[in-house]
């Protein structure tokens, strides 16, 4: 071992004695320099790295000769994607809306017995202050083809299923359907729900011939849009209930059921503006024989792009006529309405509207209605009414409402 120790020396001295005679020499200034620029740049970089360990807390390291390389992480196993919790798949969208009203005038003085259908017997009055309703909606997807949705309206007199259905919108063909309770596509202000009319109570159309909720049975809905080279949205809707409607339809055998149809044209006139025509078609049993409703319905909305929060205009106007077996005659019924949108949370509307009582006996009345719309989830309304009740003295009232809502809270039907 010590002559072998003694050759190694002497071998690498004759290798420095070559290295020095040998014409790579002249290069030694330039190696002495990298050497150097290595050696700072080595105590830069242990520099950092005891700054970066006090920084974590971790103890500093003297020499980056001295680290011991942490053993690497295995990688991560794959997981499968997040699923929502069986809790948020099972509760639905809840929403309550409360209606308030108040009210002044004649009407609560007004006694009269006036020949039926009549939106007032004697003693029907409104007290000066009435919480109308709570409308409870529960609306959630059953499943990748079908939303279920369901409005409640509780009330002094109970709890009232407005609308409880299952709607289809992954159908062949491009059809969808409902299916059970719904409110009748008869023309526009049949559909609303309280919380959705632009005025406090229904006009006099509605009440007279639908009654003060509209009309709604259980049954099948079906829908379909259709193209055309016109550029036009048309949507053809066929309904098959039950027939028996309170005050309005009465199924007197298994088979006397009520057919509804509706054809509804849309297109917009300019990118501020569009229309929307429609016809109804119903046809039911009373007790008295066969009933049938044909009504016609149009909407202009304007709403320029620029100033969509501040101004916008809406003028709508529906006509039907109700033909029965034990009526003679047909009797019909109108209304006309318009509102402005003069503010971002004001609207002023006026209403003009009549129906037939009986025959040769025409109710009217004109309303002038102001909205003031806090926000999307409140509102206060007021609307001064004037009703001439044909054969019976005119009746002045003042209704204040109040609405507000809390949870979920979709769009309104357009």
């Amino acid at each position: 071992m010590h002559h072998h120790g003694r050759w190694i020396r002497i071998a690498a001295l004759v290798t420095i004695a070559a290295a020095l005679s040998s014409p790579a020499a002249a290069q030694d200034a330039r190696l002495e320099e990298l050497e150097r620029k290595l050696d700072e740049l080595v105590r830069q970089a242990e520099s950092l790295r005891q700054e970066i360990d006090q920084l974590k807390g971790a103890p500093a390291r003297e020499d980056l000769t001295t680290i011991e390389l942490a053993p690497e992480p295995a990688p991560p196993q794959a997981t499968a994607a997040p699923t929502p919790s069986v809790s948020r798949a099972l509760n639905p969208d809840i929403a309550v809306v409360g209606t308030m009203v108040g009210h002044a005038g004649d009407r609560n003085e007004l006694e009269f017995a006036a020949p039926s259908p009549a939106p007032l017997e004697p003693g029907d009055v409104r007290d000066p202050f009435d919480f109308q309703e709570a409308e409870v909606s529960f609306t959630a997807f059953v499943d990748p083809y079908a939303r279920g949705s369901f409005y409640f309206a509780i009330g002094p007199e109970g709890i009232d299923l407005e609308e409880g259905f299952a709607q289809f919108v992954a159908l062949p063909h491009g059809f969808t359907a409902k299916a059970g309770k719904v409110k009748a596509a008869f023309g526009k202000a049949n559909t609303f729900h309280t919380h959705q009319r632009p005025w406090v109570d229904q006009p006099l159309m509605i009440q007279r011939f639908f009654g003060e909720e509209g009309l709604a049975d259980a049954g099948v809905s079906v829908s379909r849009t259709f193209d055309n080279p016109w550029g036009l949205f048309v949507e053809a809707t066929g309904e098959v209930t039950s027939g028996d409607v309170d005050g309005v339809f009465d199924r007197q055998h298994r088979n006397d059921l009520l057919y509804n149809t509706h054809l509804k044209v849309f297109r917009d006139l300019s990118e501020n503006s569009n229309v929307e025509l429609g016809t109804s078609w119903a046809r039911g049993t009373a007790s008295g024989g066969a009933s049938s409703f044909g009504g016609v319905d149009a909407t202009f909305r304007w709403k320029p792009l620029s100033r969509s929060i501040y101004r916008s205009f809406r003028a709508r106007a529906e006509a039907l006529a109700n033909r029965r077996d034990d009526v003679d005659g047909t009797l019909y019924g109108y209304y006309a309405a318009a509102d402005y949108q003069f503010a971002r949370r004001w609207i002023a509307g006026v209403r003009f509207d009549a129906a037939d009582r009986a025959a040769g006996l025409t109710d009217r009345g004109v309303s002038a209605i102001l909205t003031f719309w806090p926000s999307e989830f409140s509102q206060l309304r007021g609307q001064l009414r004037r009703t001439s009740y044909d054969g019976f003295r005119a009746v002045n009232e003042f209704l204040l409402q109040l609405q507000f809502s809390i949870g979920a809270h979709g769009a309104h039907a357009f």
